[in-house]
């Protein structure tokens, strides 16, 4: 095993748990240490981006991305894990239902709202997880959690069948929204197939499959340096003497230029506390040092990244 840094952009396949293509990839690569950035289903296929090394201590920031995905849906069969892995729970007659109907109904999950998550998900209960507890055959109601619906565009409905492309924050559970556009129109609905199109900011780069992986000799090609995983928050580029105080964790002062670079703070993830924002550093050659974050006029050491590909 070796010792690598970088992200990796997975097409994951169906019918595997994200932890154990996880591990096939690592050994792919021979990689030291790895680390993915939120679970998709085992029958859940697409984007699965993997961390490499000094990657992995950025994983944390892509569970909060949004997410874009591509579902099918089928009308007048529930089942108790909400999608094609489950077994059937309630059959109903699907009423006749308009092209304009469907696509109201898809329309009104645009937004902010409250959302109850599958009982068959990772969510804890009591510090066990529920899909656990809904296997014992212990009846799980878990509690409305906010999210937020960014896009929402119907791609085709015939008959009972539709299929939706949607762009959500974190923690939404897409097999729900299905559930309850089922459950709209009385007969409920389970998910028969789901993609995972993009996950924020990669919503340009190319994914890469098993197969794919397989067959390439150099497969350090296929990676992207560990700072792409920010690519979407503001930089900050330091002059060497303020970058190494950086790298050491002291608070090197900010003249009135670099605090200008920062100004676009709109642009930057939010920190653990509303009031600061996190920041992209980087030394006079372009390398990337770390995370900071501004305060009273001097930057703070959040995070030191010690490796980057070149």
């Amino acid at each position: 095993m070796r010792a690598i840094d970088g992200v990796l952009l997975l097409d994951k396949p169906v019918g595997c748990t994200s932890n154990g293509v996880l591990q096939q990839v690592r050994k792919l690569f021979g990689a030291k240490k790895a680390g993915h950035t939120g679970s998709l289903d085992p029958s859940a296929t697409g984007m699965l981006p993997i961390c490499f090394g000094e990657g992995t201590k950025l994983c944390a920031y892509l569970l909060d991305a949004e997410k874009t995905y591509e579902v099918e849906g089928l009308l007048g069969i529930s089942t108790d894990t909400e999608d094609a892995d489950g077994q059937t729970v309630a059959e109903a007659v699907v009423p006749p239902i308009t092209e304009d109907q469907m696509n109201q109904a898809v329309q009104g999950f645009l937004g902010h709202s409250l959302q109850v998550p599958p009982a068959y998900s990772a969510i804890k209960r009591n510090g066990v997880r529920s899909h656990k507890l809904a296997r014992q055959g212990i009846a799980v109601q878990l509690e409305p959690r906010a999210i937020e619906v960014k896009s929402i565009e119907l791609l085709q409905f015939s008959g009972d069948r539709f299929s939706l492309r949607i762009c959500v924050s974190k923690g939404t559970y897409i097999r729900s929204i299905v559930r309850d556009i089922g459950d709209g129109f009385g007969c409920g609905a389970h998910v028969t197939r789901l993609h995972r199109v993009s996950v924020s900011p990669f919503e340009t780069q190319r994914m890469y499959s098993i197969e794919e992986i397989q067959r390439v000799e150099d497969k350090d090609t296929m990676l992207l340096a560990v700072d792409k995983v920010i690519s979407d928050w503001q930089s900050l580029t330091l002059d060497d003497d303020r970058a190494m105080l950086f790298r050491n964790g002291a608070k090197p002062a900010l003249d009135d230029d670099l605090l200008g670079q920062s100004a676009g703070m709109d642009h930057c993830r939010d920190s653990a506390e509303p009031s600061e924002a996190l920041l992209r550093v980087y030394d006079p050659s372009g390398k990337f040092l770390g995370l900071g974050k501004i305060s009273d006029g001097r930057l703070e050491t959040v995070r030191i990244i010690g490796g980057q590909l070149q």
